[in-house]
């Protein structure tokens, strides 16, 4: 099992890119039609075997970027840089990710940053 949620932010990417990507990569979620949630926000349920994965994306959610989160610990990744792995191969794109299980007095603005460069730490003031 992954951790309780797990959210990426990915550069220059459209929300609608990102629900192809969902259900492609989750068969059968197509069943369920994404909801708008809000200006560029849009509410989706994926189907993994007998769970349902919440997952909220926000087109532009800090500029430049569309955030995808997944509110479950069902994911199949086992942490938020699993899945920056997995969007970074699909999409090719800057994709940023916490770098752990962020705790009460850890530093906010620290991120794992994947690009064509490769990864690594970074700081990002969102």
């Amino acid at each position: 099992m992954s951790t309780p949620d797990i959210e990426i932010y990915l550069a220059q990417t459209s929300a609608q890119a990102v629900l192809d990507w969902l259900n492609e990569r989750f068969p059968g979620s197509d069943a369920h039609k994404p909801r708008p949630a809000g200006k560029k926000q849009w509410r989706h349920r994926l189907v993994r075997g007998e769970a349902t994965l919440p997952v909220l994306v926000i087109e532009d959610a800090v500029p430049g970027y569309t955030s995808v989160w997944f509110d479950s610990p069902y994911t199949p990744w086992e942490d938020d840089i699993a899945c920056a792995r997995e969007a970074f191969a699909r999409f090719g794109t800057d994709v940023r990710a916490t770098p752990g299980s962020w705790q009460e007095g850890d530093d906010p603005d620290l991120w794992w940053h994947l690009d064509a460069t490769g990864e690594g730490l970074i700081t990002w003031q969102v």
